[in-house]
């Protein structure tokens, strides 16, 4: 699986016709989302040379956001401040804790957070905006890991990130050189197995396609990190993302009672969870055996 599979260009494992989703972002364009049953994993279909800076040149991209637009962002950033306390109670029990990597850092947020409670935090972020914030917030903040070659980290994060690389297996393959021999990875991604997807199916927030160029199962992505010699050590849902990936996908079909829809699709698919396993997001650790 770390092998073909996970390649950039190549869509043959990927036969499986799952939708053709709309990027509503940036370019309104239309993008068909494979699954690959073996494993249990989708991808984006993608132009081999495509730029996909483009598809991130938007002030209404909320991860890169500052400002606060609409209704829905107002809530994405107050959620986004109880998730800090949220995500630092996560990482708490990884020990030891003293250094961490948050890869794609975005605004920083996260670093800011940590590094005020005494843990040695860094940063890797691409885009060229957030590199800025983050410098004026005086992070360390780096644009790739060649300058932490000689660094070990404790913890890695990836909160939200891995669905958006270009290649999965080779990433954590290359931020295994510098996790520390019982280092954890904590990994949250959406799900496009929960019972939110499969309502909203191609208008559900959670593909963002072509943003989010893989759209990961809990199977598949414990497998992917199987194979990567890691274990599962907790799964935690993200509760509120199925509320708010509601209610995004209910504006996306246009919804007169957006918000009406959005908590009780947001409630049902948590309910359903329970029993299932598939929120709409969770929170993986992994460390080797």
């Amino acid at each position: 699986m770390g092998g073909s599979g996970f390649t950039w260009n190549i869509m043959k494992e990927y036969k499986n016709y799952y939708c053709t989703s709309k990027d509503t972002l940036v370019s309104n364009e239309l993008f068909s989302v494979y699954f690959n049953k073996n494993f249990s994993i989708a991808k984006t279909k993608i132009k081999e040379d495509e730029d996909m800076y483009r598809f991130y040149e938007s002030s209404n991209y909320t991860p890169h956001q500052t400002f606060q637009n609409t209704l829905a962002d107002k809530i994405y950033f107050i959620s986004r401040k109880v998730m800090l306390y949220f995500k630092y109670k996560t990482i708490q029990p990884c020990v030891p804790l003293k250094n961490i990597l948050d890869y794609g850092c975005g605004n920083g947020e996260f670093l800011q957070y940590v590094s005020k409670r005494g843990l040695n935090a860094i940063g890797v972020e691409k885009s060229n905006h957030s590199l800025k914030i983050c410098k004026k917030k005086n992070l360390k903040v780096f644009s790739t890991i060649k300058h932490l070659v000689n660094k070990k980290f404790d913890v890695i994060s990836l909160w939200h990130v891995l669905e958006h690389v270009s290649n999965p297996s080779k990433t954590v393959s290359v931020l295994s050189t510098i996790l520390s021999n019982k280092g954890h990875f904590v990994i949250a991604v959406p799900n496009i197995q929960s019972l939110d997807s499969q309502i909203f199916k191609s208008d559900w927030a959670g593909l963002d396609v072509p943003r989010h160029i893989w759209h990961f199962t809990p199977k598949g992505l414990i497998a992917l990190f199987k194979k990567q010699g890691y274990v599962l050590i907790k799964k935690r849902p993200l509760i509120l993302d199925a509320y708010y990936i509601s209610l995004l996908s209910a504006k996306r079909k246009k919804f007169v009672f957006s918000w009406l829809v959005s908590i009780l699709i947001g409630t049902i698919s948590n309910l359903a969870a329970i029993f299932s396993g598939n929120f709409s997001s969770s929170i993986f650790i992994f460390r080797r055996p």
